[in-house]
């Protein structure tokens, strides 16, 4: 294992990398509008935030199976190149299409940042102490995600959305640094002995096309939903049916090819893995409902700037933070995993609840005590699936593990933030609808987002439209309730083994 000062590098650098990349999925949301107004591309708006996160959720069954069977090293590197030059694209974007294929390029590279910080992780400690540092890198990606909007509202002021990108390079030239020099891994990996080549056709990667095909279709609908197209429609249910099929024929692709699959069932059937998968898909969700639509809330209902609501937010990130780092601590001490994870997803739906209950007129006591809630139970719970994959699995098997770990999490945010927004649109179409807003024009509303919709309505109708937007809010919220719920009873299912 490295020394102090090198395993203080790669550790700093871990976390800058897993940083960015979570900034990156929320830094575009206050940089949109001026992006729109500066290429004329309102129908692209969606595609800016999708697909970066359609390659990073897409590629990450990949990317285990790259670090089980090349250099750990430089396949990190590679991944973090790419993540660079996608990023340095999106900066230097002459028009929107551009923009697009940038974004495309730094997910693709995030994939691999985040699979590999965690695999790196497991190669660089032993056992006992790899909790720890993996609730402290996990909890960077919370900070990141959290302060993406409040760092992309200072971009866009005070310079231009262009440096919402150019940030990257600086800081991901950081962990470039630390990987190159302080990072030197076991020169001996899986199938070290074959060419290149026969390694290339372990990759399975007929199994990523079949894979990101369904994603794709995916991806499509949930992106059409937020542009008011209904569940119901062809277009929807063509799609939708259509990812379910594509993956059924994955499904079946990896039962047959066994071992050599994109993620090997024999892997997934493991009690322990298949249950972090699951709690993965449902804490996230549970997360990105409140980290995506709580900035919201403090927009649209408290009127607040998109600074300020960053700034309430660091209660949510703060107790997330320290609940998931005391919950390493626990786990390096006692060596169980489970309690944390139980435990967590228990407090955790307690918090879901009472943040439905939060109202236009609340106190800051109020929801800040119902935020660390909410965040401390899903802090204790949501480093655990890691935890649990370096236990039960192999050392050569962890990276796929914790692919799939980080490949359910990312299904089950990218699912429930469409979800959440597409009850949010439907909630405000329905009171116009209903004629509660009388002079409101919703469209412009829901098109001038929670920030700019108080400039495009007429002053007396602000009260109204700012009760209506927070009933909505509370039926987004309500959803979070089942996620953590059913992350709970998947937690039942984890394996009482010790570190």
């Amino acid at each position: 294992y490295p020394g102090r000062l090198p395993l203080t590098f790669i550790i700093i650098g871990l976390c800058l990398s897993v940083f960015l990349i979570s900034l990156d999925r929320t830094i575009i949301t206050t940089a949109i509008p001026f992006i729109t107004n500066e290429f004329n591309s309102p129908e692209d708006i969606g595609w800016y935030g999708s697909s970066y996160l359609l390659t990073a959720s897409a590629f990450q069954p990949l990317y285990g199976r790259i670090f089980m069977l090349f250099n750990m090293k430089w396949s990190y590197l590679i991944s973090l190149g790419m993540f660079l030059v996608g990023s340095l694209i999106c900066g230097i974007a002459p028009s929107s299409i551009t923009l697009i294929i940038g974004r495309s390029i730094a997910g693709l590279g995030s994939a691999g940042i985040l699979t590999g910080s965690f695999v790196v992780v497991s190669h660089i400690m032993p056992l006992r102490k790899r909790p720890v540092w993996t609730a402290i890198i996990g909890l960077m990606f919370g900070v990141g995600a959290t302060a993406g909007p409040l760092l992309g509202g200072v971009f866009t002021d005070l310079v231009t959305w262009r440096w919402c990108f150019y940030f990257n390079l600086p800081v991901g030239g950081a962990t470039l640094f630390s990987m190159v020099f302080y990072f030197h891994p076991p020169r001996r990996h899986a199938l070290a002995q074959q060419s290149f080549l026969y390694r290339v056709g372990e990759l399975d990667i007929i199994g990523n096309a079949i894979l990101l095909g369904a994603s794709i279709m995916l991806f499509l609908a949930l992106q059409y939903t937020e542009q008011q197209i209904p569940w119901s429609s062809s277009l929807i249910t063509g799609l939708l049916v259509g990812a379910g099929v594509t993956f059924i024929i994955f499904c079946v692709w990896q039962w047959w090819r066994a071992d050599a699959a994109l993620i090997p069932p024999r892997i997934l059937k493991q009690r322990t893995v298949c249950a972090s998968c699951v709690i993965g898909f449902f804490i996230y969700a549970a997360i990105l409902i409140q980290t995506y639509y709580l900035p919201i809330w403090f927009q649209a209902v408290k009127g607040y700037t998109a600074i300020k609501s960053g700034v309430a937010m660091i209660p949510y990130v703060a107790a997330s933070a320290i609940a998931s780092v005391l919950a390493g601590l626990f786990v390096s001490k006692n060596g169980y995993f489970t309690a944390p994870a139980i435990i967590g997803c228990t407090i955790g739906a307690v918090g879901c609840g009472m943040i439905t209950t939060i109202t236009p007129l609340a106190s800051a006591g109020k929801w800040i005590g119902y935020e660390i809630l909410a965040s401390a139970g899903i802090g204790l719970a949501i480093q655990q699936g890691f935890s649990a994959v370096q236990i039960v699995l192999p050392l050569d098997e962890v990276a796929i593990g914790t692919a799939a770990v980080v490949a359910f999490q990312s299904l089950g945010g990218a699912i429930f933030v469409s979800v959440g927004n597409t009850i949010l649109q439907n909630d405000l179409l329905s009171a116009s609808h209903q004629d509660k807003l009388p002079g409101v024009n919703i469209q412009a509303v829901i098109k001038g987002g929670a920030s700019e919709f108080r400039k495009r309505v007429p002053p007396e109708a602000i009260p109204k439209l700012v009760a209506v937007y927070a009933k909505a809010l509370q039926k987004v919220f309500v959803a979070a309730i089942p996620m953590a719920g059913l992350a709970f009873v998947a937690a039942l299912f984890l394996e009482w083994k010790s570190v």
